[in-house]
């Protein structure tokens, strides 16, 4: 078994001339001797179905089969669940001693939704980054909040590979259409949808609603895709009174209607 993994990064003539080499190695397989491998895996958040109409839209549907008709299987890999989320975490306790409390792993899997790198992401930006590996200190809510804030910022290479994905048209307007609550002529299985959805932005709700599959995907999409507008946005300052716990509502409002005004 041979797995090409990110083969998605492929494009233009490097795709085709990678799928012919597949699939002429394929027609070849009974004169090369067995040399050419039983199994090949394409690893990567698009189906090979996206790979062709990427580039030749006119073969999408059923002409799709010519010449690179050699896919045996598609397989989506699932999110961790919480219990398994948990399960991940005690392994690191029970190899280290670091404890990680009970809210801290409600916290992780709230953040993540058991999308496995996040759910790596969040452990290893608190235990090594932020603790550097001081195992005497124990993970808490608030450190989970924290890395949490850190990777929607850093926007590692995994969130990034994502976030290139806002650049096709059509994930654009489907994530638009979903976070701005216009989604009536978004269905969950059209073609872009479950695009999405494959890509790992979107997931279902209990009513079949699509949504932002988790809230730091959420975060760094709506980030994306209002950062050109928030560069405008001038920095407001305002004079509130607090005695270190509350804040005095008289004066919020006052700043309030101050700030109103100023952008009617």
């Amino acid at each position: 078994m041979v797995f090409f993994d990110e083969a998605d990064l492929l494009t233009g003539p490097a795709l085709l001339t990678f799928l012919a080499q597949i699939r002429d190695g394929y027609n070849d397989r009974d004169r090369r001797q067995k040399r050419f491998p039983s199994s090949l895996a394409l690893v990567g958040m698009r189906d090979i179905r996206d790979y062709i109409t990427a580039e030749h839209p006119e073969s999408a549907g059923d002409r799709l089969a010519s010449p690179f008709n050699i896919a045996a299987e598609r397989m989506t890999l699932a999110n961790f669940t919480r219990e398994e989320t948990g399960r991940l975490y005690r392994q690191h306790t029970e190899a280290t001693g670091q404890v990680f409390e009970d809210n801290a792993v409600e916290r992780a899997w709230r953040w993540s939704e058991g999308q496995p790198w996040l759910v790596n992401a969040l452990a290893r930006q608190i235990v090594e980054v932020k603790l550097k590996d001081d195992r005497s200190s124990r993970i808490t809510a608030i450190l989970v909040d924290e890395a949490a804030e850190t990777l929607i910022v850093r926007r590692d290479t995994h969130i990034d590979s994502l976030l290139e994905r806002l650049k096709e048209p059509r994930v654009k307007n489907v994530m638009e259409s979903v976070l701005t609550g216009t989604q009536a002529d978004v269905t969950p299985d059209n073609d872009d949808s479950r695009y999405c959805r494959d890509l790992g932005l979107l997931a279902l709700t209990d009513e079949k609603l699509l949504r932002p599959s988790n809230p730091i995907y959420k975060e760094v999409v709506i980030r994306t895709l209002t950062d050109q507008v928030e560069k405008f946005i001038p920095k407001i300052s305002v004079n509130i009174r607090t005695d270190g716990q509350t804040l005095f509502l008289s004066d919020l409002l006052k700043e309030f209607q101050k700030f109103w005004r100023k952008t009617m």
